[in-house]
């Protein structure tokens, strides 16, 4: 069974592994496919124009800040507001600030000389919270980097005068919050896209690290129920097989255990149903063929001993006819003689009556009846003896040898009662009772038993454990058994008693003729 087990084992692991590498290759296809349309040339062209776009408009919008500061600068409001420190609203709308604006002015000191914010809604960095030095006289206008939120753009400008520099105006511009939101996810969209292709070759070959991890574990898997499967299957296999040896070595009473329900349980079932039925023809084939061959030897025993009989007897009996003498002793002794003589003969006789009886039983003479009534009739003929009868109320009438099966009765019945006298105690049951199509029954005594060793030889003919009798009663209640399509089994102990079964078949009794009310009996 180890190369059946191999072959299972290699079986299931092909059937694992072998759609590894078109998998493989499918997926690897598809994920070269993704890529491909995701990380093409013109969709990478079409995000770096889109990111440059966003930058150039965004660096418009700068310099559109810057412009706006320098415009602010150069307004002679602007120097008034360093020199006096107010603005009022006259001043404010002539600087044409935005919604989104705020302006800050700064003396020479670097102090706040006054603050426009066009609205309250927007929280606007405080860049100059840390900043006290002024801007230098060389230092033009331009950018404060300060933030690192780029929604806030800082310009600078200097205010000056014909003589010198009076201060610095800041404005500080928040973009549009759409236009940021839209060039954010462009230009975060651009890295990702870069990113991903540097990494495309890396991503191919980490693909195969996982695919491995995730298969090597099914090919594990495989293999150890290729190994479990093919031992549940290979040892009922293995069992039918030493089965199979055990009963060509003749051990016809051997029998494969059965484990599991399913087909190889079937099959278990199947072959010790088997194994049962050949057994059971076989000892139905031995015992025809040692009938027979009894039956010969007792047709010819019958024959040989027969033909001497009445000359043997006739001759002694003249003997003591013929004798005219007046001798009273050996009158006395021939009459003895002859007596004796003519005993064993009768024994004989009895003998070949047996002999011929056992070779040549006539044919069944079936005939509708009811066991229950027979049984009935046989206990009312031991009705000294410890017979208990338990009879079927439901047995039904069917056909069978009525003569026979009293004589199976009573042999059975006959063989308890020695059985139990040389107990010195002990009971006979006779039970009937329907088994589906049969009629079955159950005789059971308290007697001595049988020992093992001789169970298997209870049938054959001529084989007796009395002294007395030819041993055949046995092999004629088989034989009558037999020939009714029954089957007959026992059941024994030595020192607790016995148990035959006797099955019939439910043959129906045939009805008896309509007769016609006009016609005379």
């Amino acid at each position: 069974m180890k190369k059946m087990r191999t072959k299972m084992i290699v079986a299931l692991l092909v059937i694992a592994l072998v759609p590894v590498f078109p998998v493989y290759y499918v997926v690897r296809y598809f994920l070269q496919s993704s890529l491909e349309v995701g990380y093409n040339r013109d969709v990478g062209e079409a995000l770096e124009s889109a990111a440059g776009v966003t930058r150039e408009l965004y660096g418009t919008y700068r310099q559109q800040v810057l412009e706006s500061v320098m415009r602010i600068a150069e307004l002679p409001i602007t120097a008034s507001v360093v020199t006096n420190g107010t603005l009022d609203e006259r001043q404010r709308a002539e600087l044409r600030l935005g919604q989104n604006q705020r302006l800050t002015i700064l003396d020479n000191t670097g102090a706040i000389a006054g603050q426009i914010q066009m609205s309250d809604a927007i929280a606007f960095p405080q860049i100059f919270e840390n900043q006290t030095r002024p801007l230098r006289n060389e230092e033009k206008a331009g950018f404060i980097d300060g933030p690192k939120d780029r929604a806030f753009i800082v310009a600078f400008s200097p205010i000056e005068s014909p003589l010198w520099r009076q201060g610095t105006a800041v404005l500080t511009s928040k973009v549009d919050d759409d236009f940021m939101q839209r060039s954010e996810a462009i230009i975060k969209v651009n890295q990702i896209f870069k990113t991903l292709d540097f990494i495309e070759d890396d991503l191919s070959r980490i693909f195969v690290l996982p695919f491995v991890v995730i298969y090597l574990p099914i090919a594990g898997l495989s293999v150890a129920l290729g190994v479990y499967f093919s031992r549940r299957i290979t040892r009922p296999i293995e069992s039918l097989s030493e089965g199979t040896k055990r009963i060509a070595e003749g051990n016809w009473r051997y029998r494969v255990e059965k484990k599991t329900s399913d087909e190889i349980g079937q099959l278990v079932d199947a072959f010790n149903h088997m194994v049962s039925t050949i057994k059971e023809k076989q000892d139905q084939v031995i015992s025809l063929e040692k009938m027979a061959a009894w039956r010969e030897i007792a047709r010819i025993l019958a024959h040989e001993i027969k033909n001497p009989l009445t000359p043997i007897q006739l001759t002694v009996q003249q003997l003591r006819d013929k004798y005219a003498g007046t001798d009273p002793e050996y009158r006395k002794l021939l009459e003895e003689c002859t007596e004796i003589i003519t005993d064993e003969i009768e024994t004989l006789r009895t003998l070949v009556r047996e002999f011929s009886e056992f070779a040549r039983m006539p044919k069944l003479s079936l005939e509708p009846g009811n066991l229950n009534e027979l049984l009935e009739e046989i206990g009312k003929l031991y009705a000294r003896d410890n017979i208990h009868l338990y009879l079927s109320e439901t047995l039904p009438d069917f056909s069978f040898d009525h003569e026979k099966m009293r004589r199976v009765v009573i042999n059975l019945v006959e063989n308890g009662l020695d059985s139990i006298r040389e107990k010195g105690a002990g009971e006979i049951s006779l039970k009937t009772e329907v088994s589906g199509e049969r009629i079955r029954l159950l005789y059971s005594d308290t007697g001595n038993g049988m020992p093992v060793e001789i169970q298997d030889k209870i049938f054959e003919p001529y084989f007796s454990t009395k002294k007395s009798g030819m041993g055949l009663g046995m092999a004629v209640v088989k034989r009558v058994v037999d020939e009714h399509g029954g089957r007959i089994w026992f059941e024994s102990e030595s020192g607790a008693g016995t148990r035959f079964f006797v099955e019939l078949p439910q043959t129906l009794a045939p009805q008896p003729p309509v007769k016609n009310p006009e016609e005379k009996e």
